[in-house]
């Protein structure tokens, strides 16, 4: 029987020839399918993306030119306040308003922002916490290398004691033999160094730390002067101003640029004053005589801000960036 009588519905292909598999064309044509939906999605994409970015662009742009035009905006808002200022000095000049000199304080004053200053160098003749702990833990170490050595004297005795009770041959004493050696090195480094280093240190610890305890015995109580002295300044200034304020006397020149002339409403005011007040003592107590600036010209590139001086002036800038007198 042949091929095509076998199988009645299909043709006769002769030798070498194969019969078309549609499947395969059809999975071939699916394929061709996706790969223009790929290439069309792929188009499409990138169209979006592009306008996307040039949709960002423009955002971007228009953000940046918002935000020129409100630095813009907002100096001529600090130069309009400012005219305004100046146009209500002269007012109140021409009237012959009187003007109030807040850093003419007078000597007692001075005196006793010098005295309030002097905690500083009080403060730095005793040590840290930090500069007294290494001293501390050396004193520690001496009792720990005691104990080391009774706990290497106690070995010794006990491999002592063994050997002095123990036969030839003993297994015990073959034991302790071996032990002699490591346990006699053990007690002869916890005597002859930890045990010496450990007593030099806490000796020179006791006397660094006594040294600071006269000190502080002496210096303490002048520490707590200077800091009520600091309060009694503060007291005396924030008075002054606020009297000043009250009497609608013309403020320097100084006092308002940075604060404008009066105190806001609410919880601010209480920083506001707090901070003027400590502006004032600053003046005062470093001899700033500025008109303009109220913490006067800005100290050298290599100032040490660590020192207490500097320190202090940098936490009023921040004091005075973090007010809000837009208002006044």
């Amino acid at each position: 029987m042949t091929y095509s009588e076998y199988y009645s519905d299909t043709e006769y292909y002769a030798e070498g020839e194969e019969e078309p598999d549609s499947e395969f064309d059809a999975l071939s044509e699916t394929v061709d399918g996706m790969q223009e939906t790929v290439v069309d999605l792929e188009s499409r994409t990138g169209r979006e993306l592009t306008e996307l970015r040039e949709t960002f662009e423009s955002f971007s742009d228009a953000q940046v030119r918002h935000e020129s035009r409100l630095d813009l905006a907002t100096r001529q808002l600090e130069r309009l306040r400012q005219r305004l200022q100046l146009l209500e000095r002269a007012v109140r000049v021409s009237e012959k308003v009187p003007v109030v000199d807040l850093d003419d304080v007078g000597p007692a004053l001075r005196k006793l922002a010098a005295d309030a200053e002097r905690r500083h160098a009080l403060a730095a003749q005793l040590m840290t916490a930090n500069q007294r702990r290494p001293y501390e833990e050396d004193i520690t170490r001496l009792p720990q290398a005691r104990e080391a050595l009774a706990e290497s004297e106690n070995a010794l005795i006990n491999v002592l004691a063994i050997l002095a009770t123990t036969r030839p041959g003993d297994e015990n004493r073959g034991s302790a033999q071996a032990r002699l050696s490591e346990v006699v090195a053990r007690r002869r480094g916890v005597l002859d160094r930890q045990l010496p280093a450990a007593v030099k240190d806490a000796e020179a610890a006791q006397q660094a730390l006594a040294a600071d305890d006269v000190t502080r015995t002496r210096v303490l109580p002048q520490i707590e002067k200077s800091e009520r002295d600091w309060e009694e300044l503060h007291s005396k200034l924030r008075e002054r101003i606020t009297d000043a304020i009250g009497s609608s006397a013309l403020l320097p020149v100084w006092f308002t640029h940075a604060f404008g002339v009066a105190p806001p409403s609410g919880a601010a005011g209480d920083r506001w004053i707090r901070a003027a007040t400590s502006a004032l003592a600053y003046r005062v107590t470093h001899g700033v005589a500025d008109q303009a600036l109220p913490l006067g010209e800005p100290p050298a590139d290599d100032t040490d801000w660590t020192q207490p001086q500097w320190s202090w002036r940098a936490r009023l800038e921040q004091d005075i960036e973090d007010l809000d007198i837009s208002g006044d």
